[in-house]
C-alpha cells in the first residue's frame, strides 16, 4: 500500500468539509502518521474518523486517530496515529457498516517459507524462472483460502526487474465484516508462526468494494508480527504441502486446537518474558491440551497427563525411563512454588533449566496438535527430531555458552541454615 515514507495531502472532518487542511502522512515503525492543524474546538483524545485525498494513495480514511502529540504556538499543530487506515483510488470509504468477501494480503514471509527462486544459467547466459507455487484449500463450503508464491516485474528505458512475491487470498461466499477479515487474516498469521516461525508486516492488504466492484486497501499494525525466526516447528513449504490442506481446515475448524495454540504462540512471539512466566505458560498450555484432547483419566493430573507421555519424554529428553516420574514431580514442584509460593527453593530447576522445560512442553502440546490435524508420520518424527536437538544438543551448548564461575560455586557450596 505504501511505497513511501512520506506522503503529502489534506485533511477534513466529515461535519466540516468545507475545512480541509494540509497534511503530512508518515510510516514510521509500520505505524501511519499525520501532522495537520486540523484539531476539534473542543478538548479530545481520540478522533473517531479523518478523511483526506493524498497524492499517490488517492481517498484516505483514518479510523481511531490518537493524538500522539500536540504543540501550540501560532500555528496548532496535532499528530494523530489511526489504528486503521483505508485507501481507495475512486471514493472514500466509509468504514462503519463495510462487508467484503474477497481479499488478498502480500506477505513477504511467504516468499523465505516457500522457497522457489529463480536461477541465473551462466553457461547459456539466461534466467531460469521458477513456476508460480499455488496451494488452494476450501476451509467451509463456503470459505476458501490460497496461498501463492509469485513474481512481479518492473521496468523502464534503464532497468528490467523482478521481485519474489507472497500473497494469501480469502474468498467467502458469505459478506465479512473487516473485523472479521482480519480475524481470518490474524489465524493465518497465527499457524504461519506455528509452523514456520515467522512472519512480518504485511506490504498491503486489499479487499474488493462490493459497492463499486473496485480494489482498495485497508492498513494497519500487525499484532503477530516477528521477523526473527523461532526455532519451534520451523518446516518449509516443500516439507509439509502434501498435508498443509488438512492442517489449514483443522485450524480453522476446531476451537480446541487453536485454544491450546494461542498461548504457545504468546511464548513464540513474547519477546523479554521471564524463564518463570514462559515455563508457566508451557505448564498451562499442557493443562488445556489434556483437558481437551488427552485420554480421560480417573483423578487425572498434570502428573499423570505427563507421565501418559512417558516414552515421547524419554525419546526427547534422553532422560532414563526410571527417572522420568521424579522429573515428572520436580516439574510440578517448581511449578507449585512460583504459583503459591508455598513450597521452599529446594529441589526445583534453575532458570536456565526452567527455559529448556518450557520448550520441551511446548513441543509435547504441539506435537499432540499435529496429531489432531492429522500429519503423517514424516512430519511427526520430523518435529520430535527437532525437539531432542532442542532439547539436548542447544540446551548442552548453551550451557557450557553461559557458565557462570560465581553462580556455579556458589550452588556448590550453599551455606548452612
Amino acid at each position: 500500500m505504501f511505497k513511501e515514507n512520506k506522503y503529502y495531502g489534506e485533511v477534513w472532518f466529515k461535519s466540516a468539509e468545507d475545512n480541509k487542511c494540509f497534511c503530512v502522512l508518515e510510516l514510521i515503525n509500520d505505524e501511519v502518521h499525520i501532522t495537520t492543524n486540523l484539531s476539534e474546538r473542543l478538548p479530545a483524545y481520540q478522533i473517531e474518523l479523518i478523511y483526506g485525498v493524498f497524492t499517490g494513495l488517492g481517498y484516505l480514511t483514518f479510523v481511531n486517530c490518537k493524538i500522539k502529540n500536540s504543540s501550540n504556538g501560532i500555528v496548532e499543530t496535532k499528530t494523530y496515529k489511526p489504528k486503521y487506515t483505508f485507501a481507495c483510488a475512486y471514493h472514500l470509504i466509509e468504514p462503519i457498516g463495510l462487508k467484503i468477501n474477497e481479499f488478498q494480503i502480500d506477505n513477504l514471509a511467504i516468499v523465505s517459507w516457500v522457497r522457489k527462486m529463480h536461477w541465473y544459467n551462466s553457461l547459456e547466459d539466461k534466467l531460469e524462472k521458477e513456476d508460480d507455487v499455488v496451494h488452494n484449500t476450501n476451509i467451509t463450503e463456503d470459505l476458501s483460502i490460497k496461498i501463492t508464491k509469485s513474481t512481479s516485474y518492473t521496468s523502464n528505458h534503464n532497468f528490467f526487474r523482478m521481485d519474489n512475491v507472497g500473497y494469501v487470498d480469502f474468498k467467502s461466499e458469505k459478506k465479512l465484516s473487516i473485523l472479521e477479515s482480519i480475524d481470518l487474516y490474524n489465524s493465518f498469521q497465527k499457524l504461519f508462526h506455528f509452523l514456520y516461525g515467522k512472519s512480518v508486516q504485511f506490504k498491503a492488504f486489499n479487499f474488493k468494494c462490493l459497492s463499486c466492484g473496485n480494489w482498495a486497501s485497508l492498513y494497519y499494525k500487525d499484532d503477530f508480527n516477528k521477523e526473527n525466526i523461532s526455532g519451534f516447528i520451523a518446516l518449509d513449504y516443500d516439507t509439509i504441502k502434501d498435508d498443509l490442506s488438512n492442517i489449514i481446515k483443522h485450524w480453522y475448524n476446531n476451537e480446541g486446537i487453536g485454544y491450546c495454540a494461542d498461548i504457545i504462540i504468546e511464548n513464540l512471539l513474547s519477546v523479554k518474558t521471564s524463564h518463570s512466566r514462559r515455563f508457566t505458560n508451557s505448564y498451562t498450555a499442557f493443562e488445556a491440551y489434556s483437558l481437551k484432547f488427552g485420554n480421560k483419566i480417573k483423578n487425572s493430573s498434570f502428573a499423570k497427563d505427563l507421565l501418559e507421555q512417558k516414552q515421547l519424554l524419554v525419546d526427547i529428553t534422553n532422560i532414563p525411563e526410571d527417572d522420568i516420574k521424579t522429573y515428572v514431580s520436580k516439574i510440578v514442584r517448581h511449578r507449585d512454588y512460583l504459583i503459591h509460593r508455598t513450597k521452599t527453593k529446594n529441589n526445583i530447576f534453575s532458570q536456565f533449566e526452567l527455559l529448556y522445560i518450557s520448550f520441551l512442553l511446548d513441543y509435547l502440546v504441539g506435537l499432540g496438535l499435529v496429531k489432531q490435524m492429522e500429519v503423517s508420520d514424516k512430519i511427526i518424527e520430523k518435529i520430535i527430531e527437532r525437539a531432542k536437538s532442542t532439547y539436548q544438543d542447544m540446551q548442552s551448548v548453551n550451557r557450557l555458552l553461559n557458565k557462570d564461575l560465581l553462580v556455579d560455586n556458589n550452588n556448590k557450596v550453599q551455606p548452612s541454615m
